[in-house]
């Protein structure tokens, strides 16, 4: 399990928050328990379900790997990867939203006839 943590002081809190709140809006019954990654102790958690994860993916999190308001265990190609096959929960943290992706893809795909390009 992968985690992005974005924090209140990057440009795209807003848009993480808003997506939070939707979530915890439209999915009231299904709270996750409360849990912790590394030192960033969640709460209040919500599975994205798959109509929604466009949601998350339109934040463009691959973006925000330089920032320092953002903080992850994913190097940039998992960020890029980062597909609507991925299961996605978005937590509350202490000073920001927490994204758990699940099932990511950290190895480019074979490609071409003996599973590589053979120019």
């Amino acid at each position: 399990m992968y985690y992005a943590l974005i924090l209140e002081n990057s440009r795209k809190a807003k848009a993480a928050r808003q997506i939070y709140e939707y979530l915890r809006n439209n999915n009231r019954k299904e709270t996750l328990p409360e849990q912790k990654i590394e030192e960033y102790i969640l709460r209040d958690g919500v599975r994205v379900p798959q109509q929604d994860k466009h949601r998350v993916l339109n934040l463009r999190l691959h973006d925000e790997h330089l920032s320092p308001y953002f903080k992850t265990d994913m190097n940039l190609f998992i960020l890029i990867m980062i597909d609507d096959r991925v299961d996605i929960q978005v937590y509350k943290a202490e000073n920001g939203w927490m994204f758990l992706f699940d099932n990511v893809q950290i190895l480019p795909k074979p490609f071409g006839s003996q599973g590589y390009d053979m120019r």
